[in-house]
C-alpha cells in the first residue's frame, strides 16, 4: 500500500514538473502573421546573432536590394543594407558611424545601421519579388499570401504548446 502511495506521489511530482517546463521553457521564433488577420503564415526558430535577409527588386531602378537583420537580446535589429544602385527610397549619405562597402558583383553595403524593428510590416508584391532568408532557407513572400497583402514580421517565445499550435 505505501508502494502504491509513494508511486503515486512520484508520478504526480513528475508531471506537475514537466508540466511546469513545458510552460516555462521558451524558444525565439520569427514569426510572419498576415497584417490585417493575424492569420499566421510562417513560423521559424531563431538563435541569438542569427542573420535574417529580407531581398527585393527595387522598385524604381529594378535592382536588387537586401535588408539584413540580427537578432540581437530577443529583438531583431537592422543591422545592415545591400543594394547594386542608389535609387528613390535609398540612402544617399552615412549616418555617423557607418561605412559604405563595396562587395563583389557590384553590390554596395552600407552597415552598421543598429535600429530595432521589433515589429515591422511589408506589402508583398509579385513585381518586388519578396524573399525571405534565415541561413540556408529561402522563402518567397509571395507564395505566402497574394500579392498586396500586408505581412508582419515579430519575434516571439514560445513554450511548446505553442509551437504545437503554430506546427
Amino acid at each position: 500500500m505505501k508502494r502504491r502511495i509513494a508511486a503515486g506521489i512520484i508520478t504526480g511530482v513528475i508531471i506537475v514538473a514537466v508540466l511546469v517546463l513545458s510552460v516555462s521553457v521558451r524558444s525565439s521564433y520569427l514569426i510572419l502573421t498576415h497584417a490585417e488577420n493575424g492569420s499566421v503564415l510562417f513560423s521559424h526558430p531563431i538563435n541569438e546573432g542569427e542573420l535574417i535577409s529580407v531581398g527585393y527588386i527595387h522598385s524604381v531602378n529594378r535592382t536588387p536590394v537586401s535588408e539584413i537583420f540580427t537578432v540581437v537580446q530577443g529583438q531583431l535589429v537592422l543591422t545592415a543594407l545591400e543594394f547594386k544602385s542608389f535609387g528613390a527610397g535609398m540612402p544617399t549619405e552615412l549616418e555617423p558611424g557607418q561605412r559604405l562597402l563595396h562587395l563583389p558583383d557590384g553590390v554596395m553595403r552600407i552597415e552598421p545601421f543598429d535600429r530595432p524593428v521589433n515589429d515591422f510590416r511589408i506589402l508583398i508584391s509579385e513585381k518586388a519579388m519578396h524573399t525571405l532568408r534565415i541561413g540556408e532557407l529561402q522563402i518567397s513572400l509571395c507564395a505566402l499570401t497574394e500579392p498586396g497583402q500586408p505581412i508582419r514580421f515579430g519575434l516571439r517565445r514560445l513554450n511548446i504548446w505553442q509551437r504545437l499550435i503554430l506546427a
